[in-house]
């Protein structure tokens, strides 16, 4: 199996089986990070799954006709 990632930042694109990539699954901040490697970008890029669950939380649920 191969990964890729893709900065989000420069679009350069990293495949799994290269030195330069670097993916952090980090369970208890309920994130995923990627470090772009490009020498002349170095974004951090995040997926932030905790913010995402509570946006769920917060928005209402949509309404539902009853049929009889």
């Amino acid at each position: 199996m191969k990964i890729s990632c893709t900065c989000a930042k420069c679009h350069t694109v990293f495949i799994g089986n290269e030195d330069d990539m670097f993916m952090e699954f980090d369970f208890f901040e309920k994130k995923i990070r990627f470090y772009c490697r490009n020498k002349t970008c170095k974004h951090v890029n995040v997926l932030d799954f905790n913010t995402w669950q509570d946006k769920q939380k917060q928005t209402p649920l949509p309404a539902i006709g009853i049929l009889r």
